[in-house]
């Protein structure tokens, strides 16, 4: 337990002090604006119903997760068995074998989705696709498995809507690596080891995209030539011949078994004094709090950062109230907010100054 006096100075001292142990890439992303930001997608899934947490084929060798937490996000746009070369060739196959066609009225162009019924709007996204494209809206991305970071920056220099913008190669040491492109924030750099769940980026719209979404691929490490996670369960020959078959942990595709932080915070007065006792608890691993106070709506004041404390004593004032936000961080980089009740204190009918 720690005890926390409202003085500026010391506030302004320790907040400065406790900060310099925060890793540098434990961040929160900003709040994106809604209004300019979010692309709402018409498109109907992707995916069939068991293709995300399903099983398609033998489990195999697998090894990648999702690259995300908490519920399934829609799949807008699939890796194109015909042709991942962003080639066009008038199909669009599907890992299962479903198939889409190009029909005569269809709209000439790259980034396009042909109907899986003639003359219906169902259609099959998008010709040439050599990975996944995952409805993630300035979210936490997290790596598919442990790896190497070989890449983290923008795809062509100095051009912030090229290719899939600022992006990430993570390599995986047996021969593959994946992609995750279109990021908003990198939080690796290059060189650095990272484990499976851990937060590498904010997914974004940065490069060739119509609205904010995660690119995730996987690639053959020496040739840089994509391959399908789901392998091929379609009938007959895979129409791709560098796919391996199903990559995912188990044989299916589901999120990263890790403990996610949801905050819980208390603030109580203490008996016969101005003070309050403060409380928080998080899940997670190895995680470490930032506690910060507002008081009658001002701007926040820091009163711990990066602490390992669950507890503190904070000193109030007289006809004033206050609240306290706690941040909670992992040890892989995810994080959670908390806010406690608003607690006030008022004078004493026969005094004017403090207990």
């Amino acid at each position: 337990m720690v005890r926390v006096r409202l003085l500026a100075a010391a506030i302004l001292a320790a907040g400065l002090t406790l900060a310099a142990g925060i890793p540098a890439r434990a961040v929160v992303p900003p709040v994106p604006d809604p209004a300019k930001d979010r692309v709402v997608s018409l498109w109907p899934a992707q995916m069939p119903a068991a293709g995300i947490s399903g099983q398609y084929g033998p489990s195999g060798d697998g090894f990648l997760t999702l690259p995300y937490l908490g519920d399934w996000h829609i799949v807008t746009s699939i890796f194109d068995h015909c042709s991942p070369t962003y080639g066009q060739n008038g199909r669009i196959c599907r890992f299962d074998g479903v198939v889409a066609e190009a029909g005569p009225n269809d709209p000439a162009g790259l980034y396009q989705g042909y109907p899986l019924t003639p003359g219906g709007k169902n259609d099959l996204y998008y010709e040439g696709h050599d990975g996944y494209d995952l409805s993630l809206y300035f979210e936490q991305v997290l790596a598919a498995a442990d790896g190497l970071v070989s890449y983290a920056d923008w795809a062509t220099p100095g051009c912030a809507t090229c290719s899939f913008g600022q992006g990430i190669r993570l390599d995986h040491g047996n021969g593959f690596d994946t992609l995750y492109g279109h990021l908003s924030r990198l939080l690796v750099d290059r060189g650095q080891w990272v484990r499976r769940g851990q937060v590498i980026g904010i997914s974004g719209k940065t490069g060739s995209v119509s609205g904010a979404h995660l690119h995730f691929g996987v690639y053959r490490h020496a040739t840089w030539n994509p391959i399908d996670p789901f392998g091929w369960s379609g009938p007959g020959r895979d129409p791709w011949p560098e796919d391996v078959g199903n990559l995912w942990l188990g044989g299916a595709a589901h999120t990263p078994n890790v403990a996610i932080p949801k905050v819980a915070v208390r603030a109580v007065p203490v008996t016969g004094s101005y003070d309050v006792q403060v409380s928080w608890s998080s899940p997670g691993d190895s995680v470490t709090y930032d506690l910060t106070e507002y008081a009658d709506g001002a701007s926040g004041a820091p009163l711990l950062a990066g602490s390992t404390d669950t507890t503190a004593v904070v000193r109030g004032q007289p006809d004033h109230s206050m609240w306290f936000l706690v941040t909670a961080h992992t040890s892989l980089g995810l994080w959670d907010r908390g806010a406690s009740p608003l607690v006030g204190f008022s004078l004493p009918a026969r005094s004017k100054g403090p207990l």
